[in-house]
């Protein structure tokens, strides 16, 4: 397998996972809009993973759903049982698509505005945080009664949640403070072997 990725990006999630999956594969971060990487991904977007099976695989819950479906991954996904299943797949939803687009603005405030002006892109990044409150605070709900977001072991919901969590410590003026079950459940999720050594090899680092 081979995992196309952006140091920090939505491909972190996928990156975390290939990691705990334990199977070969290689890395090569995109250049997304270098016209060569058309050819893999014509949206321009990342993660993109080439399976054995099925060539390419795009979008971040396909391709965590995908990996806890391999014999070595089935540990990390909702397994056969219905009602997990459906809450795997409510959180995919909920991350990939509420908390992406309460973020997405700050990184690229220039897509959501026909004002090229400084302090209209300003204005548009001052107002992430407020959006993405609410979102953070159903995640502190949930994880106040447990350490992992479906069972009592890290899974791909987990990787996935990392990835916004690491974005909230760099756009939210507070961080991860004012939501003290999801700084719990980050603080935990970095000091997993794997998390550490993927996080190294894409250049992150957390600041207090």
């Amino acid at each position: 397998m081979k995992l196309y990725y952006r140091p920090g990006a939505c491909s972190l999630a996928a990156h975390i996972v290939l990691a705990w999956v334990g199977l070969p594969y290689e890395l090569e971060e995109a250049n997304t809009r270098d016209p060569e990487f058309a050819k893999v991904n014509y949206l321009g977007t990342v993660p993109v993973l080439i399976t054995p099976e099925m060539g390419a695989l795009y979008q971040s819950s396909a391709i965590l759903r995908y990996l806890s479906r391999l014999p070595e991954g089935l540990h990390l996904g909702p397994g056969n049982d219905p009602v997990l299943k459906a809450q795997c797949d409510y959180w995919l939803s909920f991350f990939n698509a509420d908390v992406f687009r309460a973020f997405a603005p700050f990184f690229n405030p220039e897509k959501y505005t026909t004002d090229t002006s400084p302090e209209a892109k300003k204005a548009i990044k001052d107002a992430v945080p407020a959006h993405v409150a609410p979102l953070f605070k159903r995640m502190d709900i949930h994880l106040a009664s447990r350490d992992y977001f479906l069972e009592d072991e890290m899974g791909i919901v987990d990787a996935c949640a990392f990835v916004y969590c690491y974005w909230a410590t760099k756009v939210l003026a507070n961080g991860l403070a004012d939501y003290p079950n999801v700084a719990r459940h980050f603080a935990g999720m970095q000091q997993d072997p794997q998390v550490k050594a993927v996080m190294a090899v894409e250049g992150l680092s957390v600041t207090a």
